[in-house]
């Protein structure tokens, strides 16, 4: 049992709505068992076959989408053709000069044309890439990452860019929890869902609303009240961590109870950075520290792109993560949306182009 909040702000006593597929929501599909190792000259089109069959059970988990799936998929075909063609048959024939000759090759624009790669689609093709190796090295199908010393121009608009969506896969299973929901998961579920740091550590489980799949987000200084959705992966890890709270500390006020900080006094700036430890320790988790326009807004603004890409429309985006100005919802999710930034054909979405990358 659990508390939500309904939208007449009631606290009402309620269970948690079964998800597809699950029976139990505070306990997710484990991974499967690492396979014995195998011979280092695995063919790459096994090899690839092994990975995104490795990542369905990401899927079953609620750690990735289908559709990122389904475009992962597509992203690695075509790595493994590209490859194959220039005689890279295994993964131990694929070296930094093969992987970074993919993620240079010519795409397409938005309007069909050959052209140079954008850099939003390079860095996404990067992305895939590594997250593709690091699974093939926890299988034992490798031993080596070839994009590990592959740098790239940076790629952020303002002073914050968005995480991708192969860093937001990352991003889910470094908080996995296991038996025990942690503070880690909660944070990163609530900035998924998009809240922003100064918000998340206010978020209690009477804010969860589980039979719509949302939470409330009580704004700030620079943000608006709102209902942010949460995906299954959110709404999975939220619930068991509002069932694990109110388990570990009864006859505590429930207000009082907090899904992502410990319930102990603080100023709003002493809990907020809270929340700040925590996803930077996340992101530390899948190697982004080294990147200076990686911060814990960048799992927000994650959000707010997703919204973006699916409407079409920056003020979509800016309504999410509860901001009044649309240009710095643009900046925030890496989107060049006034005239002058057209010139560029090239331009892509902040993740890429998912047809063409």
């Amino acid at each position: 049992m659990v508390y939500v909040r309904t939208a007449r702000v009631e606290v009402k006593l309620c269970t948690i709505p079964a998800l597809p597929g699950h029976q139990d929501n505070t306990r997710r599909p484990s991974l499967p068992p690492r396979p014995s190792a195998m011979s280092s000259d695995i063919p790459l089109a096994t090899g690839i076959g092994a990975v995104l069959d490795h990542w369905q059970f990401l899927v079953l988990r609620g750690e990735m989408s289908l559709q990122t799936l389904n475009r992962f998929d597509r992203l690695l075909r075509r790595f493994e053709s590209y490859a194959t063609v220039r005689g890279a048959v295994s993964f131990t024939d694929v070296d930094e000069t093969v992987a970074g000759q993919f993620i240079d090759a010519y795409g397409r624009t938005r309007h069909g044309h050959v052209a140079d790669a954008s850099l939003s689609t390079r860095h996404l093709r990067r992305s895939v890439l590594r997250m593709c190796f690091a699974t093939a090295l926890s299988l034992g199908l490798t031993d080596a990452d070839p994009t590990r010393d592959i740098r790239l121009p940076p790629r952020v608009v303002g002073e914050t860019r968005p995480l991708d969506e192969a860093e937001a896969v990352e991003l889910r299973h470094a908080a996995d929890f296991g038996d025990r929901p942690t503070r880690h998961a909660a944070a990163a579920a609530l900035a998924l869902a998009g809240g922003f740091s100064g918000e998340i550590g206010h978020i209690s489980p009477m804010d969860l609303d589980l039979p719509t799949a949302r939470v409330w987000m009580h704004g700030s200084s620079k943000t608006r009240p709102r209902w942010c959705p949460l995906d299954a992966w959110g709404a999975q890890v939220l619930a068991a961590r509002a069932h694990h709270i109110h388990a570990t500390t009864p006859g505590c006020e429930l207000r009082r109870l907090r899904l992502a900080v410990s319930p102990r006094n603080g100023t709003c700036e002493q809990i907020q950075a809270r929340v700040c430890v925590a996803l930077r320790d996340l992101l530390k988790r899948i190697g982004l520290t080294a990147d200076q326009a990686v911060r814990p807004a960048s799992i927000t603004a994650y959000a707010g792109w997703e919204t973006f890409t699916r409407t079409h429309r920056i003020e979509a985006a800016a309504r999410h993560l509860g901001m009044s100005s649309l240009d710095s919802t643009a900046a925030l999710i890496g989107h060049h949306w006034r005239p002058e930034d057209d010139h560029d054909h090239t331009r892509t979405t902040p993740n890429g182009d998912g047809n063409h990358a």
